[in-house]
């Protein structure tokens, strides 16, 4: 072949400009490329030509099998990204017989960079050409953003010049390519079969066959030959709607569907009927995707749908249409080495596509260099590995910098691995500016959002049709007390549809969380290039921004345990920050890998997760098997999901809870009343600060607060009631912040848990402190029995009160507890108990600004959770000392006082998990000290308050505790100080903290 590559980078140079400024507008559904774009070579030359569409032509003559006319390109910024496209050659021939024979040319697209064809190379007869006529010869099918490599079409002579003379090009052509989609106008319908009116069609009508005795093939759907290429496979995808009789009891068969070539009387497909127990029970079209076949495009080939002796479930079923989509063999150019992402924009060093993964496959053991060159002049530019033995997967990643550590220019390079002077593998990595990103405040961390649910596919395509019915659900919802509602499966709608769910939900007053045709950010092409990304998001939310029902934006419902995808959701969460400040940008995260992976890589306004407890084969109440996880319950779980934003102090994300109000058959039980309740309670009293029930509607296998004809079923007024509680709670709620337990419970328990469920708060206001008490026993009322140690507690109290109804509890008081005594609760049900403070304390304070620090201990640390906002900090190393002492100022005290001496520390674990013996995920318990305490006087080298040791067991992780030092006469005259000594055990504790030291006079 002659590749003749001479000026080849500075033609290419010279016109990415133009190609970059393009993307920020819009992209080409089609791309003419003139042949003034083209590279020449042994004698090809541009001529004048009426005949063209520009005027001009590309002409070469065929005497030779070079390519001499070329389109070479690596950035493809005017076509959208990750999408197919069908790329032609616009070319005509001068014949030099009457009858020519042989071949007349050749086309192809090739990859220089990795040398592989993209799609091989295809030969035309000149029998199959015109003399002197203009025609357009397909290539082939590629994704053209799939990388950044040199990629080549080109047009090569057949030596045949006897035959064929001369070859002419025009234009280079890339069109979208669509699949073969077959819309109800296009089907045949005999006997009973009819069209519909439907304003789930994407088109608002569909073909409807009715269901009874018979197999008769009613209604048929043509394949035009004209639309298909022959020896190509094609998968047909039918979007298909069951008509129920009854949602719950509906089932059987509920169609059939054959392909058949009438023309040879051969089944493509034999006949398939279809049974409810393949399809999942949805409300709207399902996409039902058949074995690929090959049809014969001169054949007279159908698809036939047939009815079912099953009328009494499923009277009739409707189709929308029909898509035959061809497997292209060659969309994606072939190589042996790929780069990750293949657009860095290293200068801005903003953990945005700042370095490129480079990946490559040895079939044996090697000794090779990996080097980065310019590829405009193949000038070395930075070595990653020289001379290294390897074999299998490798990888290897540039950062952008050259051998000097400096960041290189912004430019195309070329990535090779080789072995001696041979290069092995080759891809290329272009640097470029990246995206500017502002982070962003967190505007969910007061929110208390009351939410719901809600299938977004569910919307009508039409706009009358999707008006009455988001009036109608959105109405209800609204009833319901909820105000928030999250929008699952918000995609492959009309424009008009978003406009009209946002005014809707305004007219409602109701809040939206959602994205529109979020799933179009879930390409390949996008990933790797961080301004198209960034501009594809823009395009998604711009229509909406000025709404005041958009609340915030669901990007992701629980993301795969994927590090890639981990890393793209985190770089699609800061563009959209960036793009639009003021609104949350939310996932729904589950599991515990991928809880940690996720939350701690993308720091979302909020932790959102759907620990759903009630598990098929569950007793009742027994919340213990979330995730079939035996390691973590429900209470648990929830624990585990708040500390990943605990452990960064500074981090104000809630926990926000999605409620379980549904089965799902195989796994999830549908809770009872009490079970809504008794996890709606344990959720607050776990710490969450938002609300949302699963779901709204009836469909796929589980039912929602309404059924499938949207009637309100029993959970509807369960959530209603709930709703209402959390109204008057609100207040409460948001200034709670949960701490270490200083209460037990007798009572309220069942046969999976000992006692009800217990759990300690403080008001970031008020400093009272809360009890929220959840009755586990979910079949009966119970009284339950609290007792709240004082010494835990830190303070005094004058008043218990329920917060719902400000009643008072009674309590009784003794030297070492607050006991409450038959507390009554309905079974299920809960109460958030206000602990409220003795207003007349005499209290002392030292916050950590006032600490004295020894050996690396500092403070000034922003803590979220601190009483001030500050902490004091201590890593945990392998030495000890009285790192962290606070003495107080004498004058604030009265003479010859007792004063109980306190301090609020909390520690890190050195793990939150461990994998058992069994490979099952558990808590990490610490063990060992984790400090010790005490108070000692420099004046007479005394211990006022003895030196005692904290095991690290009796510390929950990263909850702040109440610590009583020690009840003393502090000396108005001696030199006395407090102080917590990190005990040196690394291996189980990671930090410790101390927020403030404070006394309280007796």
């Amino acid at each position: 072949m002659n590749r003749n590559r001479k000026g080849l980078w500075v033609f290419t140079l010279m016109i990415v400009g133009g190609l970059l400024a393009a993307a920020k507008t819009s992209y080409a559904a089609d791309l003419t490329i003139q042949d003034g774009r083209f590279t020449l070579h042994n004698g090809a030359m541009q001529v004048a030509d009426p005949s063209a569409t520009d005027g001009y032509s590309a002409r070469m003559a065929n005497n030779s099998t070079g390519w001499n006319i070329q389109y070479e390109n690596w950035d493809f910024s005017e076509l959208e990204p990750g999408q197919l496209y069908d790329v032609s050659v616009m070319v005509k021939v001068k014949h030099a017989a009457a009858n020519p024979t042989g071949n007349a040319f050749k086309l192809g697209l090739y990859d220089s960079t990795s040398a592989s064809y993209v799609i091989p190379e295809k030969t035309v007869a000149a029998a199959a050409t015109s003399d002197s006529t203009w025609k357009e010869y397909r290539i082939g099918t590629f994704k053209p953003n799939a990388s950044v490599n040199d990629i080549g079409i080109y047009i090569a002579g057949a030596a045949n010049s006897s035959q064929v003379s001369d070859i002419y090009v025009d234009c280079i052509v890339y069109r979208k390519h669509q699949d073969y989609l077959i819309e109800d106008a296009s089907f045949v319908k005999y006997n009973d079969a009819s069209t519909v009116t439907d304003g789930m069609a994407a088109d608002l009508s569909a073909g409807r066959v009715v269901n009874g005795p018979g197999s008769n093939w009613n209604l048929q759907v043509p394949i035009d030959g004209t639309r298909i290429e022959a020896g190509k496979s094609y998968r047909i995808s039918m979007l298909v709607k069951p008509e129920m009789t009854n949602w719950t009891t509906a089932t059987g068969d509920v169609f059939g569907y054959t392909v058949y070539d009438f023309t040879s009387n051969t089944y493509l497909i034999n006949p398939t009927i279809v049974h409810s127990s393949a399809l999942p029970k949805l409300l709207f079209y399902q996409n039902i995707v058949t074995a690929p076949i090959a049809p014969n495009p001169s054949h007279d080939v159908k698809i036939c749908f047939y009815k079912v002796d099953n009328a009494a479930n499923y009277p009739a079923f409707q189709v929308d249409s029909v898509t035959l989509a061809q497997d292209p063999s060659d969309e994606l150019p072939h190589s042996s080495m790929q780069a990750y992402p293949y657009k860095i924009s290293p200068a801005d060093a903003n953990g945005l596509n700042d370095v490129a993964k480079l990946t490559y496959t040895l079939s044996s053991s090697q000794t090779v260099s990996v080097n980065i060159y310019r590829a405009s002049d193949h000038s070395l530019i930075r070595t990653l590995v020289s001379g290294v033995l390897q074999s299998g997967m490798n990888t290897v990643v540039w950062d952008g910098k050259n051998n000097s550590g400096q960041t290189v220019p912004n430019g195309l390079y070329t990535a090779a691995v080789s072995a001696g002077s041979a290069d092995l593998f080759r891809t290329n990595v272009q640097v470029i500016t990246g995206v500017s990103l502002t982070p962003a405040a967190n505007t969910a961390k007061d929110a208390i959002p009351k939410g719901i649910f809600y299938e977004g596919l569910a919307i009508p395509n039409d706009s009358a049709g999707a008006n009455a019915y988001l009036n109608a659900t959105f109405g209800d919802i609204r009833q319901l007390g909820a105000d928030t509602v999250f929008m699952a499966n918000w995609d492959s709608k009309p424009a008009h549809v978003y406009a009209s769910t946002l005014a809707k939900a305004s007219a409602n007053g109701l809040k939206i969380v959602g994205l529109p045709d979020y799933t179009s950010l879930f390409n390949e092409a996008l990933y790797n290039d961080e301004t198209a990304m960034y501009d594809q998001i823009g395009r998604l939310i711009n229509p909406y921004t000025n709404s005041n029902a958009l609340y915030g934006y669901y990007l992701r419902d629980e993301p795969e345990n994927d590090a890639k995808l981990a890393d793209n959701l985190k770089d699609m969460k800061r563009m959209l920050e960036t793009l639009d400040p003021s609104r949350p940008v939310l996932m729904t995260y589950v599991g515990v890998d991928r809880v940690e992976m996720h939350y701690n890589e993308q720091k979302p306004q909020a932790m959102n997760i759907d620990p759903y407890g009630v598990t098929e084969g569950s007793g009742l109440g027994d919340f213990r098997n979330i995730y079939h996880l035996p390691g973590f319950s429900y209470e648990s779980y929830m624990d585990f999901a708040s500390l990943q934003p605990r452990k960064d102090i500074a981090d104000p994300a809630p926990l926000w809870t999605i409620l379980q109000t549904h089965n799902n058959a195989g796994w999830l039980r549908d809770p009872t009343a009490a079970e809504i309740r008794a996890m709606t309670y344990e959720a607050i009293g776990h710490g969450s600060k938002g609300f949302t029930y699963f779901m709204y509607q009836t469909e796929v296998d589980w039912e929602g607060l309404v059924d499938a004809n949207y009637q309100r079923r029993a959970d509807y007024y369960t959530v209603q009631a709930l709703f209402s509680e959390i109204e008057t709670l609100k207040p409460t709620i948001r200034n709670m912040r949960r701490t270490a337990n200083v209460a037990a419970a007798s009572g309220g328990g069942n046969a999976a848990y000992a006692s009800a469920d217990v759990t300690t708060h403080v008001d970031s206001q008020t400093g009272d402190k809360y009890l929220v008490v959840v009755n586990h026993d979910v079949t009966q009322p119970a009284t339950m029995t609290l007792t709240i140690d004082r010494s835990q507690l830190g303070m005094d109290i004058t008043a218990v009160q329920n917060v719902l109804d400000n009643a008072n509890v009674a309590f009784a008081t003794s030297g070492s507890s607050y006991t409450i005594s038959g507390l009554p609760l309905e079974a299920g049900n809960g109460v958030i108990l206000r602990l409220v403070k003795d207003p007349s304390l005499t209290i002392v304070e030292g916050q950590s600004a006032s600490f004295t620090l020894y050996n690396n201990a500092t403070n000034n640390h922003t803590d979220v959770s601190a009483s001030d906002g500050f902490t004091a900090k201590q890593t945990i190393t392998t030495t000890r000392g009285w790192n962290i002492q606070w003495t107080w100022n004498p004058a604030q005290l009265a003479p010859g006082a007792t004063y109980d001496l306190y301090a609020v520390v909390k520690v890190k674990y050195a793990a939150d998990t461990y994998v058992d013996g069994n490979g099952q995920t558990r808590f990490f318990a610490p063990s060992g000290m984790a400090f010790s305490y005490g108070v000692y006087d420099a004046t007479t080298s005394t211990y006022p308050v003895p030196e005692t040791t904290m095991p690290a067991s009796q510390l929950d992780n990263m909850f702040w505790h109440t610590v009583k030092i020690g009840s003393f006469v502090p000396s108005l005259t001696h030199d006395q100080t407090v102080f917590i000594m990190p005990w040196d055990n690394p291996s189980q504790l990671k930090e410790l903290y101390v927020d403030k030291f404070y006394m309280i006079k007796r």
